[in-house]
C-alpha cells in the first residue's frame, strides 16, 4: 500500500504538471512555460479562410514532373507559375515537395516531416538560408533562397494589398531532432516591375543575398513568426510604391545571428529552413478581417491625452477577447472597450469567435501623447568634427529651434540648445541639452606579447580610448572566434579554451558609441611570444 500511494502521488504530480502544458489564450499568463503569452504563444493562433487569389497555384498543387535531386536548373521552374527567384550554387535551389513523388516519401517525408495535414492539399514549398561562421561577413555574401511568380496583372501603385499564407518551422538537414522549434523565422515579400529581374544576381553565384541587392527590387513587407513545430497563419500588408510586376517571398535582408555548435554537430543556423504553403495576395479592402473603429474621443484631466471607445462589430453567437500588445485584457469580453485613463498607449486586437470559426482584428495603435516616447538628454558630447543628431525624427512630432521648425535637429558644434517638441494634439514640452566636445580616436595597439614577464601581456582597450562598448570579439585567420567579451575592461590573454594561441596576426573587431555615435572598429594586431 505505502509503493501505491507513492505511485499515486507520482501520477498526481505528473497529471498536474500535464494540465499547465498548454497556452490559455485569455489569462495573461505564460501557462506553457516558453515565455510567450496569449496571442504571442502560436498556440493561441486564430485561422481565418480565404476566398480569391491574384496568385497562380498559390498552394503549389499544379507541377510539370517530380522533382528528382531538387537542385538547380537551367529553366528554374519548380511548379506551375513558379520560378526560383535567384542564381544559387547546385543544391541551394528551392524546394518543390508532392506526396505523389517518390523522392519526398523516401527522403523529405521520412527525414524532414512537416506537420500534417498540410493547410491545403498535399504540396509545399520549402525556403532555407545559410549562415556563414566568419567575421565580417556582408548580407550579400549568405545564400538565400526564394519562389518569385510572374503576375498575370500589375499591382496598382498606392493601393494596399494583403498576401496571406501558412509557414512553419519543423525538422531541417542540421537539426533533425528539432532542438530549435522556438526559435522565430522571417516571412518577406518583395517587388520588381520587371518579370525579367527573375532569377536575380550573377549566374551560378554562391551566394547572392536578398533582392534588394540588386537594382529594381523593393521590399514590400515582412512579418516574423513562431511555429513550435506547427503551421501558423500570418499576413502581410503592404502599400505598392509603383506598377510591380512580379513577387519574390523568402527570407528579410538581415543576416542570422550564428550560434556555437552542438555537442551532437546540431548547427541549425547554418542550414536554416522553414515550410510555406496556401499563399493568398488580394486587395486588403477583398480581405474578411475586422478593423477595430474609434468612436469618439473625450478629453479627461490630462489636456494631452484622450479617453477613447474602441468598437467592432456586433455579431450574435460570438464571442470577443480584447488584447493590448498581444496580451489578454481580462474582462474586456464584449465588441467594444473604454481605453483606461492611464497608459492607454498600445496596439489593441480583438479575437472574435464562433461555434465555426474565428478571426483576429487589424491592430489598432493608440498614441495619446508621442511626446512620452521621446527623450532629450541634458548633457551629451559631440565628436570633434562630426556631426549630432540632437533631437530625433518622431511621428506627430515637430521641433522649434532657432526660430524655424524641423522634423528633426543635427548639430555641428557643441553649445548649449534650447529645443521645443510639439505634438499635433497640442502637448509641447521644452528641453535644454547642453553640448560639450569631446575626442573620440579610436587608437589601438598593434601587437602584444603574453609572454608572462608582466609587461604588454594583454590586448586591451587602452584607456584613453574613449567607447562604451557592445561587443569586442577577435579571430583567427581561419574565422574561428578565440576572445569575446561585452565589458570594457576584460582583455586578451593569448589563450584560447585553456591553451596557448599560436604567434600571428588576428582580426579584431569592435562594436559600440562614442560621443553619442555608434562606431565599430576593424584591425589586425599580431601575437609574439
Amino acid at each position: 500500500m505505502k509503493g501505491c500511494k507513492y505511485i499515486f502521488i507520482f501520477l498526481f504530480l505528473l497529471v498536474s504538471n500535464c494540465s499547465f502544458s498548454q497556452e490559455i489564450c485569455n489569462n495573461g499568463k505564460d501557462d506553457d512555460g516558453d515565455g510567450l503569452i496569449d496571442l504571442q504563444d502560436p498556440d493561441c493562433q486564430c485561422h481565418f479562410n480565404v476566398s480569391g487569389n491574384l496568385l497562380q497555384n498559390g498552394s503549389f498543387e499544379l507541377y510539370k514532373n517530380c522533382p528528382t535531386n531538387y537542385s538547380y536548373n537551367n529553366d528554374y521552374n519548380i511548379a506551375n507559375f513558379w520560378q526560383y527567384g535567384t542564381y544559387t550554387s547546385i543544391n541551394v535551389a528551392e524546394y518543390y515537395h508532392n506526396f505523389n513523388c517518390s523522392y519526398d516519401s523516401s527522403q523529405v517525408m521520412l527525414y524532414l516531416p512537416p506537420a500534417l495535414p498540410l493547410p491545403d492539399g498535399t504540396a509545399f514549398m520549402s525556403i532555407r538560408q545559410y549562415v556563414y561562421r566568419k567575421p565580417d561577413m556582408t548580407e550579400k555574401d549568405i545564400a538565400k533562397v526564394y519562389i518569385s511568380q510572374c503576375l498575370q496583372n500589375p499591382l496598382t501603385p498606392g493601393k494596399q494589398y494583403t498576401l496571406s499564407f501558412s509557414a512553419g518551422r519543423f525538422k531541417s538537414p542540421d537539426d533533425h531532432d528539432f532542438k530549435f522549434k522556438e526559435e522565430p523565422f522571417t516571412v518577406a515579400v518583395f517587388g520588381h516591375p520587371d518579370c525579367n529581374a527573375v532569377p536575380f544576381g550573377p549566374v551560378n553565384a554562391s551566394s547572392n543575398g536578398c533582392p534588394t541587392n540588386f537594382s529594381g527590387w523593393v521590399l514590400l513587407g515582412k512579418t516574423t513568426l513562431r511555429s513550435k513545430g506547427k503551421w501558423v497563419q500570418d499576413k502581410i500588408n503592404f502599400t505598392v510604391p509603383e506598377n510591380i510586376n512580379v513577387l519574390e517571398i523568402g527570407p528579410d535582408c538581415s543576416n542570422l545571428e550564428s550560434i556555437i555548435d552542438q555537442a551532437d554537430s546540431t548547427t541549425f543556423l547554418d542550414y536554416y529552413v522553414y515550410d510555406i504553403d496556401d499563399l493568398h495576395l488580394l486587395p486588403t479592402q477583398d480581405f474578411h478581417f475586422q478593423y477595430i473603429q474609434s468612436l469618439g474621443e473625450i478629453e479627461s484631466q490630462n489636456t494631452c491625452g484622450i479617453d477613447s471607445l474602441l468598437s467592432v462589430p456586433f455579431y450574435s453567437n460570438a464571442s470577443y477577447q480584447w488584447y493590448k500588445d498581444s496580451i489578454a485584457i481580462i474582462g474586456a469580453t464584449s465588441n467594444n472597450y473604454r481605453l483606461p485613463a492611464e497608459n492607454p498607449d498600445g496596439n489593441y486586437n480583438v479575437l472574435i469567435s464562433n461555434t465555426d470559426s474565428c478571426l483576429v482584428s487589424e491592430p489598432f495603435t493608440v498614441l495619446t501623447n508621442p511626446l512620452g516616447n521621446l527623450s532629450l538628454p541634458a548633457d551629451t558630447s559631440l565628436c570633434e568634427s562630426d556631426s549630432l543628431l540632437l533631437a530625433p525624427p518622431l511621428a506627430g512630432v515637430t521641433y522649434s529651434w532657432n526660430g524655424n521648425n524641423y522634423q528633426s535637429v543635427k548639430i555641428f558644434n557643441p553649445g548649449v540648445y534650447q529645443i521645443t517638441a510639439s505634438a499635433a494634439n497640442g502637448c509641447f514640452k521644452t528641453y535644454t541639452v547642453n553640448v560639450h566636445s569631446q575626442n573620440c580616436s579610436t587608437f589601438m595597439p598593434n601587437a602584444f606579447t603574453p609572454n608572462g614577464d608582466g609587461i604588454n601581456d594583454l590586448f586591451r582597450i587602452p584607456q584613453d580610448v574613449k567607447i562604451t562598448i557592445n561587443d569586442f570579439s577577435i579571430f583567427d585567420r581561419w574565422g574561428n572566434k578565440v576572445f569575446s567579451t561585452h565589458k570594457r575592461s576584460d582583455a586578451w590573454d593569448g589563450n584560447y579554451k585553456g591553451k596557448k594561441s599560436a604567434e600571428g596576426t588576428y582580426i579584431y573587431i569592435i562594436s559600440g558609441n562614442t560621443g553619442n555615435k555608434e562606431i565599430r572598429i576593424k584591425g589586425l594586431v599580431t601575437l609574439i611570444r
